[in-house]
């Protein structure tokens, strides 16, 4: 902090900086809206979900106990994720694939 300058507070969280505070996806952050009307953030003008520090608490609150009724929350897997498997599944086919090209490859030498 530069000198002369205030040190403040950040009042309001976007739905996706307080997903990440929690440690949650957005979506199931929403959908506890829906189950839990304990938590009710506000919207902005432009109708977006704008959360306090003590919604933040609550919903960290709502977190512990569906871990204790349901399990742990578990965040879903990333795209990249998501791309790795793909890539690797995609990355076997084409192996198996040319395994048999090989084989085909050495039945037309050995007619030969």
């Amino acid at each position: 902090m530069k000198y002369g300058q205030v040190a403040t507070e950040k009042l309001y969280f976007s739905s996706s900086e307080a997903a990440e505070q929690i440690g949650v996806p957005v979506d199931i952050l929403h959908s506890w809206e829906k189950k839990h009307p304990e938590l009710n953030p506000k919207k902005n003008a432009n109708g977006k979900r704008i959360y306090k520090q003590s919604d933040i608490e609550t919903a960290k609150e709502i977190k512990g106990k569906v871990a204790g009724e349901e399990g742990p929350v578990v965040e879903r897997p990333s795209k990249q994720t998501k791309t790795v498997k793909k890539a690797s599944k995609d990355s076997h086919t084409l192996l198996k694939i040319r395994n048999k090209l090989q084989n085909v490859l050495e039945n037309i030498k050995n007619k030969k």
